[in-house]
């Protein structure tokens, strides 16, 4: 293993999910993942219960998505039969024996779709090959031989299972649970009726599930195998106040109202949130952290209000650095200007005053 190389690439992984919307675009997986889990007994259930199960978790909507794309594509003989009465006989089969030992010559998917069902059924058996290419990742970690690595077929799902075993214990070694939780749980809650209990921790279907994510991240953004069609990759839209937004109970020529409709007017506001929210998705507030994305879900996704710290209605510049600008919250921003300084009499506070307030 590359191990410095390894240490690089999750450290980009890392600063990826925090600066984009990676993990929201990628959380319908995971969500599959955790609703087979949750509905699933294979000791208590018929083999036609559990085929109700599965079929259906292909016609669930997981947020932007519908099903579970790369499993609705691995039908052998029609793509919309991507699984049969009888495969569940061959995953009974599996659930007490090794792989090479279950005959799976008459599966009705891929054997890319079979390993998405074999990590998700059975999370402690099989690591989730759903997709080609994983040879020229594994490679980039572990400086495999590329020729003699099996490209497909059932050789190919085998031969990568050591090494997502792996990527697993590397992965363990860094804080992504912790990033990933807070947005998971959000994203499930929006979908009740799966059934998925909030997370506080991770599952083994989970770390299959990101062993994938990672390579994943490599395919597409390190070694640039991949280029979604018309780059049409996910961004958050940043959210912009419009005039019936202004806040409630401010007087149309006052100082809050004036700085107000500056940054309804104002593109360098725009650009400093766009700037920020690559470096901080969840767009927290400079005085409390409070963050709307975190609180509100989508609703509140790239909203926050920015503060002007040189107050306009007491400034001769025409002009407006981003070093002016901080921000802010709603409850905070209308406290900055509400406020009595030390001094004793009303005026906007500084951020260190209202933080000291607060603490």
């Amino acid at each position: 293993m590359k191990e410095q190389t390894f240490n690089n690439v999750i450290l980009k992984y890392l600063n990826h999910l925090n600066g984009s919307t990676w993990i929201i675009d990628e959380a319908y997986k995971f969500e599959f993942a955790n609703y087979i889990q949750s509905n699933l007994n294979f000791d208590k259930q018929t083999d036609q219960e559990i085929l109700e199960i599965l079929i259906n978790s292909q016609s669930i909507k997981y947020g932007k998505s519908r099903g579970i794309q790369f499993i609705q594509k691995s039908g052998r003989e029609t793509l919309s039969e991507f699984i049969r009465l009888s495969d569940i006989q061959l995953l009974r089969q599996f659930k007490t024996q090794n792989f090479e030992n279950v005959d799976w010559s008459n599966r009705s998917m891929s054997f890319t779709g079979l390993s998405a069902w074999l990590t998700t059924i059975f999370p402690g058996k099989f690591y989730p090959v759903p997709m080609k290419g994983l040879n020229k990742t594994i490679n980039y970690l572990y400086y495999t031989d590329l020729k003699s690595f099996p490209k497909t077929g059932d050789k190919y799902i085998l031969s990568c299972q050591e090494y997502l075993k792996q990527t697993e214990v590397e992965l363990k070694k860094f804080p992504i649970k912790e990033i990933h939780l807070k947005v998971w749980n959000k994203f499930f809650a929006n979908n009740p009726k799966l059934n998925i209990d909030q997370k506080i921790d991770f599952q083994q279907v989970d770390w299959n599930w990101l062993t994938q994510d990672l390579h994943l991240f490599i395919y597409r953004k390190v070694l640039k195998l991949y280029k979604p069609k018309n780059n049409d990759e996910s961004e958050i839209i940043i959210e912009e106040i419009k005039e019936d937004n202004e806040p409630i109970s401010i007087e149309g020529q006052s100082k809050l109202a004036t700085h107000m409709r500056y940054e309804r007017d104002s593109s360098l506001i725009k650009k400093i949130k766009e700037n920020a929210i690559k470096s901080n998705p969840m767009l927290n507030c400079e005085v409390c952290g409070f963050s709307f994305f975190e609180k509100y879900g989508v609703l509140g996704q790239g909203f926050i209000e920015a503060h002007h710290k040189n107050p306009l209605s007491e400034t001769k510049e025409t002009k407006t650095t981003k070093d002016e600008i901080a921000l802010v919250c709603s409850n905070c921003h209308k406290m900055i200007h509400k406020g009595i300084s030390k001094l004793e009499y009303n005026t906007i506070l500084t951020l260190t005053e209202l933080k000291e307030l607060l603490n």
